[in-house]
């Protein structure tokens, strides 16, 4: 038995040793969202970085002492001109993703964009120009579209009639709420349930916070409620969302959990549970387990920072992943953050 599991581990040491991806790509930006999601799965994921893109010579030096394999540099013309680059990650300062993503697209080179990808509804459609007049694809950062618990539940709420969403922060002055924190609950809602439009939005100000309270008719017949709020706090921030079907109800908390409550049974219109003793049942479906310390466990792969990225890389390798964020599949999360944009301008 002994031999067995140390055979095993062998197997699994070399696994994870083994290099993956062939190919060459440079990364645009250094920032704290990168240090500390993106890079580490490119290494845990044995990338060969050939390049790091930053704005200042000072972070240029600091890379070059961390990253002594890599070529840091502040000029992207370094990587738009290089053939060996298969793909680009973009990560850098949100204001400057649409214009990079447009430089690299026309060098004809594969772009992975951290959300937002742009800052409205009309440079997303003349990013999606630019993407069809290139060879290449871009994949933009939704992770919530690869994380486990929004994938379990793509295949489990086909028949899904109402949803209600909460998502709620503390106070967010530093940028704008809707693109940079809202944005994923939002575009999740589009993937699980489709097309749609915003409808009935409020909004409520107070000093340094707003609450938007909307609902969402889906093309498909599902009607959602949510309520976006950064008049909470960060210490208990809460984004929770109870999916109804026929069988019961759905409910996530943020990506860390997922787990499905039935409900009683109804025969010839009569509540079962007014006839005999009903006793709910709780089935956990997807849940992070934090004390075992393996990729399967770890928030980063939880939230869909790992399976983000390794769709990119497989795309740029041998282009069979499925690309689950397109530039063409955000539009119907653009044209809601647009119809919230207005209600916050008017109110």
């Amino acid at each position: 038995m002994n031999k067995l599991i140390e055979r095993y581990k062998k197997i699994r040491k070399k696994g994870l040793l083994q290099k993956k991806y062939k190919g060459k790509y440079a990364f645009v930006g250094i920032g704290n969202h990168s240090i500390h999601n993106l890079y580490p799965v490119l290494n845990y994921l044995n990338v060969d970085l050939k390049y790091i893109v930053a704005r200042s010579q000072d972070t240029v030096d600091l890379i070059q002492n961390n990253y002594p394999n890599t070529t840091a540099t502040t000029k992207l013309s370094d990587v738009l001109e290089d053939s060996e680059i298969k793909g680009v990650f973009v990560s850098a300062n949100p204001t400057a993703h649409f214009s990079i993503a447009k430089q690299i697209l026309a060098s004809n080179k594969n772009v992975f964009i951290e959300k937002p990808p742009c800052s409205s509804l009309a440079e997303l459609k003349e990013l999606i120009g630019a993407e069809g007049r290139s060879s290449a694809q871009v994949l933009t950062g939704l992770q919530r579209r690869y994380s486990p618990v929004y994938n379990i539940l793509f295949n489990k709420v086909k028949q899904a009639s109402y949803y209600t969403l909460k998502h709620k922060t503390g106070s967010y002055p530093e940028g704008d709420e809707l693109l940079d924190l809202f944005i994923h609950p939002l575009d999740a809602l589009f993937f699980l349930f489709g097309t749609g439009k915003i409808e009935n939005v409020k909004t409520i100000k107070s000093k340094g916070t707003i609450v938007y309270l909307a609902q969402i008719q889906h093309t498909n017949g599902v009607v959602g409620s949510i309520e976006f709020s950064t008049d909470y706090s960060w210490m208990e921030a809460q984004d929770v969302l109870t999916i109804n079907t026929a069988k019961g109800e759905y409910i996530t908390e943020n990506t860390s959990k997922l787990t499905f409550q039935n409900k009683p049974k109804v025969f010839l219109n009569i509540p079962l549970e007014k006839v005999k003793t009903f006793i709910p049942q709780t089935s956990t479906l997807y849940q992070q387990n934090s004390f075992l310390p393996i990729k399967v466990h770890n928030q980063i792969y939880s939230a869909g920072y790992y399976n983000e990225l390794a769709a990119f890389l497989q795309l740029c390798e041998n282009g069979n992943a499925t690309n689950c964020s397109s530039l063409s599949s955000l539009v119907p999360t653009y044209e809601a953050m647009e119809q919230l944009n207005l209600a916050k301008n008017k109110s």
